[in-house]
């Protein structure tokens, strides 16, 4: 159960910049029906439970499985790669028709969206400004608390670790998201069947992730540089190779996030599993075929080409505390930039958007949560 939860005033406007300075006291409050905590979160007061310092970045203190940052840096990463998936898509979610079905206005029906993993809360606070009738809460290890008085009055974000269970929402959302989450979660099917526990009869999932393997110009597998590097060669893609050979041995179920649509066909709790696949240029080299469509890849590239190089600095402390020598690490941060700042390499990320839908079957009693790394 989440031991911190805030909300905003609903003064609305524009998603700041996030940051782990906010001031002091700001008067939050949970949600707009039984929540599972009232809390006012206190920067000083809180931050030494909730954050902790590693090499100059700020890291959620609840969970060492997920290894990275969550400071103003990372929040405004997230938010290049939120915008760059809204633009891909053209709006914030697939499967628009059903979704607009099971998030309509009804009569006597409470609507609630469940957000995990929401980081700087761009896709919660989205959700909320689009479905006001709806309860939109996004629950992370450490979500962006400089939002606070700006989120919608239907929206609050939530300080919780969901490898320890979501029992506090079983049986009671509609939608649930999770995007980008294999980094964090130990084990993949005990995730998808407890998310399924979350859902009504007829609420959908949605999962997203990217393939770890970058794809060159050709949609093929991108050549890794070692060594000093050669043509055609890309230190982004050495460097994001890297990060998941180091987080799979730290214990995250990454390989599954290659793996989504098998993992949600296989459990029971569910019916009519699709995926939609998504190709996102690293750098605005791709064209389009009519001009609306190049606008669309070109921001698309600009956006990711950003994200790719905040998320390596991002990936920094990582490798630093798992050995790898400071000079290669370097190579990774300077041949990312390089590479991509002149775009000599073009490259493809790729992106898959799986979902589902909760069908009738009786959820049977589980195991506990898989044993996760705490800091006390």
């Amino acid at each position: 159960m989440s031991d911190f939860s805030f909300r905003g005033d609903g003064a609305g406007g524009p998603l700041p910049g996030a940051g782990e300075n906010d001031a002091d006291g700001e008067s939050v409050f949970s949600g707009i029906t039984d929540a599972p905590s009232i809390y006012s979160f206190n920067s000083s007061r809180d931050g030494l439970a909730l954050l902790r310092m590693i090499q100059g970045r700020t890291f959620n203190a609840q969970n060492d499985l997920y290894y990275l940052p969550a400071d103003t840096t990372e929040f405004a990463r997230q938010e290049k790669e939120h915008f760059a998936h809204l633009v891909g898509l053209g709006r914030l979610y697939v499967e628009h028709e059903n979704v607009q079905q099971i998030l309509s206005l009804v009569d006597g029906e409470h609507k609630r969206i469940l957000d995990l993993g929401t980081g700087v809360g761009s896709w919660a606070i989205g959700m909320a400004n689009e479905f006001p009738h709806a309860e939109v809460i996004g629950l992370d290890l450490a979500p962006n608390t400089a939002c606070a008085n700006t989120l919608p009055p239907n929206c609050r974000l939530e300080f919780d670790d969901f490898n320890l269970g979501l029992s506090h929402y079983y049986n009671s959302c509609d939608l649930v998201h999770c995007r980008i989450v294999a980094a964090g979660v130990k084990d993949f099917k005990w995730f998808i069947n407890e998310v399924a526990k979350c859902l009504k009869p007829g609420g959908m999932l949605f999962i997203i992730d990217g393939d770890h393997n970058l794809l060159n110009s050709k949609k093929e597998m991108q050549d890794l540089a070692y060594g000093s590097g050669g043509p055609g060669q890309s230190w982004l893609a050495r460097a994001i190779f890297e990060a998941a050979i180091t987080l799979q041995k730290r214990g995250s179920d990454f390989d599954a996030r290659m793996k989504l649509y098998e993992l949600v066909s296989a459990s029971p709790y569910f019916e009519g599993v699709g995926e939609h696949v998504y190709l996102f240029p690293v750098g605005p080299w791709e064209k389009g075929d009519t001009p609306a469509e190049h606008q669309q890849r070109q921001i698309i590239g600009i956006l990711e080409r950003q994200s790719m190089i905040d998320a390596v600095h991002s990936l920094k402390p990582l490798y630093i505390h798992e050995g790898y020598p400071a000079e290669l690490v370097e190579q990774f941060l300077k041949g990312t930039e390089k590479e991509l700042n002149e775009l000599s390499v073009h490259m493809y990320t790729k992106w898959f958007y799986s979902f589902a839908t909760r069908n009738s079957v009786p959820i049977q009693d589980q195991n506990e949560a898989p044993s996760v790394e705490t800091n006390a």
